[in-house]
């Protein structure tokens, strides 16, 4: 779907909401970044509700303007990584260490105005776009769009770094640098095999070494 019509309507405030709730139903713009420049021409009470608190919300992982609710423990945490740093560290009995997968994330709390709801780039509630860059498959909401996110449906996640610079081979299973698309060892699951020196997992050296990186 293509950038969403931003031309709210504000003279009666249930026509409002209402509009409101049809554009917080997906991404503003199907690559997850918004476009700032249809945002630009619009009411700049609009701009001026997406934009609100951008940057000064989040984690050490995350600047992002919502929180996520846990299906697992029912909890809130502000991103995954924070639910595993606090769920399956060393602390933690080993009976109840877990992770949370990132497709299973259902709710998520608006930072500004405390309210929950199903997993959506534009608040129900108060308007603000909760995430500049948000992907519904990854449930991944971040405002820091110098990372140059974007999802490859091939891995089945998100990554950083720009789709121009990467390509994925189906073969391997996994994304490269363009640098590497006529000269890579092309084997069948290459990035999903164990390292018969040190047993990690091949991708993890992989990603590691080469700097393609996964959010």
């Amino acid at each position: 779907m293509g950038a969403l019509d931003l031309h709210l309507d504000f003279a009666s405030a249930q026509h409002g909401q209402a509009k409101l709730k049809e554009y917080a139903k997906s991404s503003l713009l199907s690559d997850g970044n918004y476009n700032t420049d249809k945002i630009n021409g619009s009411n700049p009470d609009d701009y001026e509700k997406f934009e609100k608190g951008i940057m000064h919300y989040g984690c050490p992982h995350y600047r992002r303007r919502c929180r996520i609710r846990a299906p697992c423990c029912n909890e809130i945490f502000d991103c995954r990584h924070c639910h595993n740093e606090t769920k399956n560290s060393i602390k933690i009995d080993k009976m109840k260490r877990h992770e949370l997968p990132r497709h299973e994330v259902q709710q998520v709390v608006c930072s500004l105005c405390g309210t929950e709801q199903e997993v959506r780039q534009v608040c129900i509630n108060c308007g603000v776009c909760m995430g500049k860059y948000f992907c519904g498959l990854c449930k991944l909401f971040d405002d820091d769009v110098s990372k140059q996110q974007y999802h490859c449906n091939g891995c089945g996640i998100c990554r950083i770094g720009g789709r121009e610079n990467f390509f994925h081979c189906s073969k391997c299973g996994c994304c490269y640098s363009i640098a590497l698309k006529n000269s890579h060892a092309c084997v069948e699951g290459a990035m999903h095999h164990d390292c018969p020196i040190c047993f990690e997992v091949a991708a993890i050296l992989f990603f590691s070494i080469f700097k393609i990186f996964m959010i």
